[in-house]
Formats: structure tokens, C-alpha cells, sequence
């Protein structure tokens, strides 16, 4: 796995550094609101059963998208994401919590992972198995300086 770490200004110019060819999106633990305070929200089941007017706090869930939606979702500027590219939507089974630590990426990579985007306040890491891809991001003209000034400063 190739890795590289640097700051951004804000979720939306992260958007041009995704691969505009993979278009199965999985956001791991997405919680739509920051702050730890109530709201109402309707909520339907899959087997149809319906709740209206809730009021819910902390909620979180994993999100499988396509990348119109991922657009949406990085405008909401969340401090913290974690975003996985995959070639194919991945399976109900696989719980990225419950893999072992020591085979995560390749397993991972068995069910089609391509990149990984990890955002945390304006630091952003990005994870591929392609050189090629990590190479194109450290040459990106909007991201370039930024990337050799953190490599100074380690």
C-alpha cells in the first residue's frame, strides 16, 4: 500500500482527487452531524417499518454510494471521513472493524479497495495499490508544494 499525508483547505477541493473511474463508494462510520446535540430525522427500516419525527443524536452508519453522492457528502465539509474507492460495491458481510489489523489491506484489496481517503480536520491521508495513483496526487499542481513542505518538515 502507497501512502501520502498532507493538509487541505477544505472537503471540496479534495473531490479532484478521486479516481473519476471508480464509482463504488464506501464511507466507514459517517455521522452527518459533528456536534453532540439533538435532531429530528424520520427513519425507515428495510423492512419498511417507519419512524417519524425521532429525535437522534450520535448516530452513525456506514454509507455504500457512487460518487454524485460522494460530492454531496464532501460539501457538508465533515472534519472526519473515512472514504474507501472500490471497483465493485462491497459485500454485506465485510465489517472493516472486524478484520484483523495484520490482513486489513488485503483483504480489503480481495474485495476490490482501489484507494482510501482519510480525512481528519485539514490533514488528509490517502492510501492506494497503485503507484501510479499516489504519483499523479504528488504532481496534482494544487497539492504539489503542500506535499513537499510536509515531507521537509518530517
Amino acid at each position: 500500500m502507497n501512502e501520502i499525508t498532507f493538509e487541505i483547505n477544505s472537503n471540496q477541493e479534495v473531490w479532484e482527487l478521486f479516481d473519476k473511474n471508480l464509482n463504488s463508494i464506501f464511507i466507514h462510520r459517517f455521522s452527518p452531524n459533528q456536534v453532540i446535540e439533538w435532531w429530528k430525522t424520520d427513519l425507515k427500516t428495510k423492512s419498511g417499518t417507519e419512524f417519524k419525527n425521532l429525535s437522534v443524536r450520535q448516530m452513525e452508519f456506514d454509507i455504500q454510494t457512487d460518487l454524485s453522492e460522494l460530492k454531496n457528502i464532501l460539501e457538508l465539509n465533515t472534519d472526519q471521513l473515512r472514504i474507501y474507492q472500490f471497483d465493485k460495491p462491497i459485500s454485506d458481510s465485510l465489517k472493516i472493524e472486524r478484520l484483523p489489523e495484520k490482513s486489513l489491506n488485503q483483504i480489503l484489496k480481495q474485495n476490490g479497495l482501489r484507494h482510501y481517503f482519510f480525512i481528519d480536520f485539514e490533514i488528509i491521508t490517502i492510501g492506494s495499490f497503485e503507484t501510479d495513483f499516489i504519483k499523479s496526487i504528488e504532481t496534482n499542481p494544487t497539492f504539489e508544494s503542500r506535499i513537499a513542505e510536509r515531507k521537509r518538515n518530517l
